[in-house]
């Protein structure tokens, strides 16, 4: 009795017969199809398998199939395990936080529509007086410590608190509605829609203060606001507040109707495609009414120094309704490292009696970033943002430095100034000249350094001393993340 024939003689064999036979050459899976089973069969047939040969490679053959099903099976199962296994891994990874840097500490979740970020600013200055109009001194003008987040990439908000003042105060508290990108609804405490000055963050604006006309704007109030920016190079936003300040609510019974304040901005450069320039020009508008014994904003100048304008209610008497009204101008026209800004502001205040009064107040400034770094490239919505060095210090560079000179006027003409006594005295003008010097190393850090000549239009007068003018030197070192 012969024994069966190995595999490699019968694969030879089977071959060799298939084409004797013209059943054709079995594929490289040729075991896995009936073309086998019909081999065998002719073998026997013809002798050339004997039947203990033919029904063990029979036997061979079905122990093949189920072993070649079950490898399948296994493959399958493998293949589906890893899927799913990749599966499992994208899934966490949209929910899983990652930690990054950039400008700030963020947690991010993988899909990028979750996070939650730390977030500060430090302020240290100094400032010299030539004369004896303020003392000179070092001042921690702010100390910003805040959280903001975001969830579903839709909603988000910022919650920061300020340590510099003598008590921790809020500055910000604000959560905001992205439905539409165009038409976002914000809530809270947060910065009013009116001036270019005042929307460009403390971080980023080109002088260590703002200009004398910033006390006639409205800065951050407790309201609602709805803006956007409905096309490229547009944005708006209409909002309604107490009209009382910061961390202020609404007190009056009587004049408990919110501030209307409006502002629509666009840059032209964008509408054009030109990225290397931005023409910006802007128009705000507020409306609403205080009490008659509510105090008009006061005149300080830009180096923080002497409160120069003061006055006493604004109706002659307590409880009349006084309407205020304020009208803005904004223009910003920048070509690579070169600026030009201005802005003008009008406040109005109309009394019962028909006693209108007004204050103007202006500024125009230009600004060259000596390094060649754009003004373009930190323009977005409406207002500046970082400045980002071409080549920072450590980087195979000295960072950014920009120089910049601003003209600013203050006119209260209108109104009397409190009534002078022997150690102090008021006036109702003033102007003032700035040049500044700033250092960026990093895009997190700046320097600045500032000479500030105020003229004033009548003497002021200080401990007892007449001054025409003060010359400050103010110097800061701040940082962001």
């Amino acid at each position: 009795m012969r024994k069966p024939a190995c595999n490699f003689h019968r694969t030879c064999l089977g071959l060799a017969l298939a084409a004797t036979l013209g059943l054709g050459a079995p594929s490289l899976h040729a075991q896995e199809t009936p073309i086998l089973d019909q081999l065998l069969d002719k073998l026997k047939e013809r002798g050339i398998l004997t039947e203990e040969e033919y029904q063990a490679l029979k036997a061979e053959r079905a122990e093949e199939r189920v072993q070649s099903r079950a490898e399948r099976r296994q493959r399958a199962l493998r293949e589906a395990q890893a899927v799913e296994k990749e599966e499992k891994a994208k899934e966490e990874s949209k929910s899983t936080l990652v930690g990054r840097f950039k400008e700030g500490f963020t947690l991010e979740s993988g899909d990028k529509q979750h996070g939650i970020s730390i977030s500060g600013r430090v302020h240290a200055d100094y400032r010299s007086f030539m004369e004896d109009t303020a003392a000179s001194t070092f001042d921690v003008r702010r100390a910003y410590l805040g959280v903001q987040g975001k969830f579903y990439n839709i909603y988000t908000f910022d919650v920061t608190g300020d340590f510099a003042q003598s008590g921790t105060t809020l500055d910000v508290a604000w959560f905001n509605a992205a439905w539409l990108q165009s038409a976002q609804v914000r809530f809270g405490q947060f910065k009013m829609p009116f001036s270019i000055e005042e929307q460009t963050s403390s971080r980023f604006i080109d002088f260590q203060e703002r200009s004398m006309m910033n006390a006639l704007v409205p800065a951050k109030e407790r309201g609602i606001m709805l803006h956007g920016d409905p096309f490229k190079g547009m944005t708006y936003g209409l909002a309604l507040s107490n009209g009382q300040g910061k961390n202020n609510n609404e007190t009056s019974v009587e004049l408990d109707r919110p501030d209307v304040i409006a502002r629509v901005a666009g840059n032209a450069a964008e509408w054009v495609g030109n990225p290397d320039m931005v023409l910006h020009a802007g128009l705000a508008y507020s409306n609403g009414t205080l009490a008659g014994n509510s105090a008009v904003p006061s005149g300080r100048t830009e180096a923080r120094g002497v409160t120069f304008f003061q006055t006493g209610n604004v109706a002659s008497s307590a409880g009349t309704d006084v309407d205020r009204q304020r009208l803005g101008g904004e223009l910003s026209l920048a070509w690579g490292p070169f600026k030009l800004q201005g802005e003008y502001t009008k406040a109005t205040y109309d009394t019962e009696t028909g006693s209108d009064r007004d204050i103007d107040a202006y500024y125009a400034a230009a600004t060259w970033l000596i390094t060649g770094e754009r003004y373009a490239k930190s323009y977005r919505s409406g207002a500046y943002r970082a400045i980002v060095p071409n080549k920072p210090l450590g980087s195979g560079g000295w960072g950014a430095w920009e120089l910049g000179l601003r003209y600013s006027d203050f006119n209260a003409e209108d109104f009397t100034v409190t009534a002078a006594t022997a150690s102090t005295a008021f006036t109702n003008k003033a102007d003032a000249w700035t040049l500044g010097l700033k250092w960026i190393p990093i895009t997190n850090v700046r320097f600045y350094l500032n000479y500030v000549q105020t003229e004033f239009d009548t003497p002021i007068r200080v401990s007892g001393k007449n001054y025409d003018d003060e010359k400050a030197v103010t110097l800061r070192g701040a940082l962001y993340f």
